[in-house]
């Protein structure tokens, strides 16, 4: 290891442990035309064909609730954390502890 404190060499040391990282779910790559607001020379909207790449959502949320790694980190119901004793002060830190996971399980539930 060097004096910057990563664990690869060089480039090619790098992307081998990149590769030897579990690839999760696949890419897909789709080409799409896409039209600006800015006019060319000829008068004409200009046009870009761009990549796009994505990703399933669906196996996204199968792999990371899959992962063994974030069993114990993963909330699946509401919470409501308070930063004193009496409750007047709520904490928002995490996405299950504001108002619309709360209002999201009871339309879902009721």
């Amino acid at each position: 290891m060097r004096k910057s404190g990563v664990s690869f060499q060089n480039a090619r040391t790098f992307l081998k442990r990149v590769d030897s990282l579990c690839a999760g779910p696949g890419w897909t790559c789709e080409t799409i035309d896409v039209e600006g607001d800015a006019v060319g020379e000829d008068g004409a909207l200009k046009r870009e064909t761009l990549e796009l790449w994505w990703r399933d959502p669906v196996e996204c949320v199968e792999e990371l609730i899959g992962n063994p790694m974030f069993r114990d980190v993963m909330a699946y119901v509401p919470e409501c954390a308070y930063a004193d004793s009496k409750g007047e002060n709520r904490i928002y830190d995490e996405m299950w502890m504001g108002d619309w996971w709360w209002e999201t399980q009871v339309s879902t539930y009721c």
